[in-house]
């Protein structure tokens, strides 16, 4: 079997990302009602078997772009299919569809949230961390060149051990991305958890891994940037999180 088949045979939860557009000059608005979440919002999302719900949002050119990443705690093909369905059974989160455009794959279908492809995880390669240590989320973009879509493809299962120890070693626990269409234009959305103490020293010493290097020098041609200038991808304004722990 796949790579993605062994993983669908060995895990009891599906990681989803869910794309949707923000209306034109409801940034702030949106902005604002995220952090008017209610406290018990993680609760109520776990009644409906919902976790680890993260939203991410970025302004490229005249779009502005809002990225969810969840984990579903189901396997049932049907179930994850109407996973945004079941995300817009809560009655606050079903109020940020006034402030949001659907993909036009999700407006045929009468939904408002598109489940974009899973393209690739690694980890969790860290144990949750504990005792008060630094736990940051972050949501990432990134265009893939369509000539290169079956290179990328390819590198991304059959991911090489030695990047994956390396991302280890330097505290990244989670590594998830999501791949979506945009008429001819190809896009990459990354959910990532960093675990570490040093961000900085912990990125270059990634930057210096001989494998590492020659990863990328599969992997960096295949994208294009989103904002010139930026390296290859761009982070994502974080506007919510339901859970602080695993």
């Amino acid at each position: 079997m796949s790579p993605y088949e062994n993983r669908l045979q060995g895990e009891n939860f599906r990681r989803v990302g869910l794309i949707a557009f923000v209306r034109q000059g409801s940034e702030a608005a949106l902005s604002a009602l995220m952090k008017k979440a209610p406290a018990n919002l993680s609760a109520r999302l776990a009644a409906l078997r919902i976790g680890n719900v993260n939203v991410f949002m970025k302004s490229i050119g005249e779009r502005t772009y809002l990225f969810t990443f969840l984990e579903y705690q189901g396997t049932a093909v049907a179930e994850i299919e109407a996973i945004s369905n079941v995300l817009g059974g809560d009655v606050w989160f079903s109020t940020l569809s006034e402030h949001l455009e659907a993909h036009p794959r999700a407006a045929a279908a009468g939904r408002l949230w598109l489940r974009m492809e899973f393209m690739n995880a690694i980890g969790p390669t860290l144990p949750f961390p504990a005792g008060g240590r630094p736990f940051v989320r972050f949501g990432l973009m990134s265009s893939l060149k369509p000539e290169c879509e079956l290179t990328y493809r390819t590198l991304h299962q059959t991911n090489w051990p030695g990047v994956i120890d390396q991302m280890g070693r330097s505290h990244y626990r989670y590594w998830i991305s999501f791949m979506v269409e945009f008429g001819t234009k190809l896009l990459l959305f990354t959910y990532c958890e960093y675990v570490g103490d040093d961000k900085a020293a912990d990125d270059a010493a990634m930057a210096t891994d001989p494998v590492t290097q020659r990863w990328w020098t599969h992997t960096e041609p295949c994208l294009n940037p989103l904002v010139p200038g930026n390296g290859s991808w761009t982070p994502m304004v974080h506007l919510l999180e339901t859970d602080k722990s695993a």
